[in-house]
């Protein structure tokens, strides 16, 4: 889709509020990595646990990773997504 398309279905903001720079997230950083390292922990040991008890742990570890991160997504879509 070219930008004279995007252009046809007033889709851009016009070229005097475009900016130089990419925005920023509104999702912190902290809350991300959290979310991330809960994921991969839970995925290792799933593997690990190799249908065991550390299967189930990891399989709930990564549910609540889960949830947290589709939460935190959520709420910065709410607050306006990109600064």
């Amino acid at each position: 889709m070219s930008i004279r398309d995007l252009r046809k279905m007033g889709l851009l903001k016009p070229e005097s509020q475009w900016q130089d720079r990419a925005p920023r997230s509104s999702v912190p950083v902290c809350w991300t990595v959290l979310w991330t390292a809960l994921a991969i922990i839970g995925c290792v040991l799933m593997v690990r646990g190799d249908g065991g008890g550390l299967t189930w742990i990891g399989l709930a570890g990564f549910v609540v990773a889960l949830f947290g991160f589709v939460r935190l997504n959520i709420g910065s879509v709410q607050a306006g997504g990109l600064k």
